[in-house]
């Protein structure tokens, strides 16, 4: 008996063992996470976002919605705004910084506010917008897609929305729903581009559909400073490299706009790489891209993007919807440049701004 009892032990024993081993195979078999996208989400049809956008870009992010994160935001600098005396709930789709930074600059202009996180588990966008209707707040402020989406479904009061690129593309907007650029003016990007190179005089673009005025606002702001616009519409990241490789040799710039439905994480390193060997300038919204050999980046400046958001409140909540265009344009430009982007360029940093450059970290 003892020895059937040992026998039994033994056996017992080894099992666990085998066990053991089998769980830590399993173990080892596990996949390697993939790596994360530069700009928007895997491929075939990337969504950020961003920035920015925004990423916002980055709807920075990239955009605008995207995984690009913006710049360590610039201390609040008090813009002669009204201060808005209701009640404004605030809407973010997520905690990314490109969200936060300008959550937190609206605050400034709101005697009172109300944050609503849609990241939080713990409440859905139902139930958040519910606790909106049930606070009687004026108005609200949608910061991110997810943010505007759920807004223009469930809002029961004005909306104004910002961090948003393709914001035309997922009719949002209406006579109660408005949004702001995401993007800081053209015109003062083209300024900007003439003080670090005075002779470029043929510019590119690739975007995705629906931005006509995008188009229109970028030819304008070239033809003030004598320089040819060349752009192109895409529907996918691919048809983005195709278009981008024809225009390349015809061009000395191109601007990068964080439109993540048309970019991935492979075809923005072919179009940078591809840049870089034509000696062709790149402009971007996200501060991450310079890393990646872009020569400056032109930023929205989050206070300037809550003053605007400011403006917007004032006018929606004394009923003055005709006076409020669809997107809103912005006043103002953070540029930081690229160095090293600059000597490869043979172009000198005009910039006197050594602190809002990337020197520190070349």
């Amino acid at each position: 008996m003892n020895i059937w009892r040992s026998v039994r032990l033994m056996l017992a024993r080894s099992s666990a063992l085998l066990a053991l081993l089998v769980i830590s195979g399993c173990a080892s078999m596990i996949p390697i996470p993939p790596e994360p996208v530069v700009v928007a989400e895997p491929e075939p049809e990337p969504e950020p976002e961003p920035v920015p956008e925004p990423i916002i870009i980055a709807e920075p992010s990239v955009g605008p919605d995207s995984s690009i994160e913006p710049p360590s935001p610039e201390p609040l600098r008090p813009i002669e705004s009204p201060m808005i005396s209701p009640l404004v709930a605030i809407v973010v789709a997520d905690r990314n910084p490109a969200y936060v930074v300008v959550a937190d600059a609206l605050q400034q202009y709101l005697d009172h506010h109300e944050v609503y996180d849609l990241s939080d588990q713990s409440l859905s966008s139902e139930e958040a917008f519910a606790a909106i209707t049930d606070s009687q707040a004026k108005a609200v402020v949608a910061i991110g897609l997810r943010a505007a989406e759920a807004a223009s479904r469930h809002a029961t009061v004005p909306v104004v929305i910002g961090q948003v690129f393709n914001i035309s593309d997922k009719n949002i907007l209406s006579e109660t729903v408005k949004a702001v650029s995401v993007l800081p003016p053209l015109e003062l990007q083209i300024e900007e581009w003439r003080k670090i190179d005075p002779d470029i005089k043929n510019v590119g673009a690739v975007l995705g559909t629906g931005h006509e005025d995008l188009i229109a606002e970028a030819n304008r702001a070239m033809a003030l400073y004598d320089i040819q616009f060349h752009y192109a519409v895409a529907e996918s990241d691919r048809e983005t490299l195709y278009l981008f490789n024809r225009l390349v040799r015809e061009i000395d710039g191109f601007v990068l706009f964080p439109d993540n439905r048309i970019l991935s994480r492979a075809v923005l390193t072919e179009m940078m790489s591809g840049a870089a060997r034509h000696q062709v300038q790149v402009a971007v919204f996200n501060e991450p891209l310079l890393q990646l050999g872009a020569t400056f980046n032109a930023g929205s400046v989050p206070v300037n993007i809550a003053a605007t958001m400011t403006g917007i409140l004032d006018e929606m909540i004394k009923g003055n919807f005709d006076r409020i265009p669809a997107i809103t344009a912005l006043s103002d430009i953070s540029i930081e440049t690229n160095p090293a982007a600059l000597q490869k360029l043979g172009l000198s940093d005009p910039s006197v701004r050594v602190d809002n450059t990337m020197a520190d970290a070349q």
